[in-house]
């Protein structure tokens, strides 16, 4: 993750205390009082700057002896090895305990029930990790009572808000509340009315049965095993064009579909392409890469295609070529990790319908009441959904989080490539990037990356000329 390298220092601290069987206190502190915390820092403590905090590691120490060491000071600590035994897990739960020091009683039982589903995805059953993954039913109660939420939050600096901030469209936060002032009292029977643990129960209930339903769909967690094998091929960038053509001929149903793509009046070659080793040399690898991996998951659909999974995997083609083509804007690199997460990232809403499970639209970005009617209806989303089936046939887990997260950027590992095919979404369905209908974490994101520098006009061309390839390719 991107903290990684940032709290490397204090990584090998913690061994060093670990192999010696003793303690460490990790004490996060605002940024704006690092100059006055470094004062009390003994010369054995180790100290890094991560974003708006100053970190400390303090060896031998307990959480009393470090709060009384910076004691006007405001801070959160965590201690090795009962609060946790990973330098980021210390991390964090210290960052927690900060983010609520002086909060309401309100703020700390939203984030208890935010962080209760955290929790779930850690267990080691498998499918706990999906049916857990989110709450969308619970975002949209937020969202539903602005005025109450914006309330709780009166008060809160950005970093305090950015923990529930980043899973709520953007512009939630942009308009005041209003005048009208809401007792704590409201807010409580608001909250209890609700009913979360209820809700989270049925939820959980339903993910599973789906689950169950689903698990033996042979043609569905079946992965083609040339498909792997391409895959596998996409993380060699040397690999020789025979190599790559010898493995795809072994399907003639795909060779011949690649070759009907390649000779198409798309590409516009003057000879005839015969053979998928020439094509792989006059195209690429990528571009043989994606046509192959593209045709092979399609294969998967021609048993059962309802009109709207065919617009749905027309949908899926045009997201995963913009996220190739938006992936060097936003500082991501793999062409084929951003091909195969945009190729696959609505698969779930295909495997929805293909069995009548499907509530959603397929018109637009799906709104959180999208993804909540989901839920509702099975117990997860189709984002949940499409990563369990990626797990399923044994894909990378760079690409199993991505589809996981793609709905809420700010739960990947990869932040960058989550973004990058949420963005690709929107753009797939709006023709340009509508900050309206992006998350608020990937909106951030794009900020700081000072944007991708693209036009509207650039934009649209590209988009015209990637949903000419698409139709060709669906053609065959």
């Amino acid at each position: 993750m991107e903290y990684t390298d940032t709290l490397a220092p204090l990584e090998i601290e913690l061994q060093k205390v670990n192999a010696l069987g003793g303690s460490m206190a990790v004490v996060v502190i605002p940024e704006r009082y690092a100059d006055k915390a470094l004062t009390c820092k003994r010369g054995v403590d180790t100290a890094v700057r991560m974003n708006e905090y100053l970190v400390l590691g303090l060896f031998g120490t307990q959480a009393d002896e470090a709060s009384a060491r910076f004691l006007s000071i405001p801070k959160g600590i965590a201690v090795y090895p009962q609060d946790g035994k990973e330098i980021q897990d210390l991390f964090f739960e210290a960052l927690e305990r900060l983010r609520f020091m002086g909060s309401s009683n309100w703020v700390k039982r939203l984030w208890d029930s935010i962080k209760e589903v955290k929790s779930l995805e850690c267990k080691e059953d498998q499918e706990s990790r999906f049916i857990a993954a989110t709450f969308y039913q619970f975002l949209l109660f937020l969202t539903s009572h602005p005025n109450e939420l914006k309330q709780v939050f009166t008060g809160l600096n950005a970093s305090e808000l950015s923990w529930v901030k980043d899973y709520i469209p953007y512009g939630f936060f942009s308009s005041p509340p209003t005048a009208q002032s809401i007792s704590d009292e409201d807010i409580a029977a608001l909250f209890n009315e609700w009913q979360y643990q209820e809700k989270m129960d049925v939820k959980l209930e339903k993910g599973k049965t789906t689950l169950r339903k689903f698990r033996n769909i042979e043609h569905l967690f079946t992965l083609p095993s040339i498909s792997q094998e391409i895959i596998d091929l996409a993380g060699d960038s040397l690999v020789a064009a025979s190599k790559m053509a010898g493995i795809i001929e072994k399907d003639p149903v795909l060779t011949s579909r690649i070759l009907k793509v390649v000779n198409s009046a798309f590409y516009g070659f003057r000879r005839q392409i015969d053979s998928v080793e020439q094509a792989v040399v006059i195209l690429g690898n990528d571009e043989v890469i994606n046509l192959a991996f593209s045709i092979a998951i399609h294969k998967i659909l021609d048993t059962i295609t309802p009109e709207r999974a065919e617009k749905l995997w027309e949908h899926c083609l045009v997201t995963a070529q913009i996220s190739q083509w938006l992936g060097p804007f936003m500082g991501c690199t793999s062409k084929q990790l951003l091909y195969t997460v945009g190729l696959l990232h609505d698969f779930g809403k295909i495997v929805f319908l293909q069995r009548g499970y499907f509530v959603g639209g397929v018109q637009g970005p799906s709104s959180l009441e999208d993804l909540s009617t989901e839920e509702t209806d099975s117990g997860i989303s189709h984002a949940e959904m499409g990563a369990y089936v990626a797990e399923r046939w044994n894909l990378p887990e760079a690409i199993v989080d991505a589809l996981l997260s793609h709905h809420l950027p700010s739960k990947a590992n990869d932040i960058g490539l989550a973004v990058t095919v949420h963005v690709a979404d929107v753009i797939a369905h709006c023709g340009r990037i509508d900050l309206s209908l992006v998350n608020s974490a990937a909106v951030r994101f794009l900020s700081e990356k000072k944007g991708p520098a693209l036009s509207q006009e650039k934009i649209a061309q590209t988009m015209e000329e990637i949903v000419s390839r698409v139709k060709v390719v669906l053609d065959t």
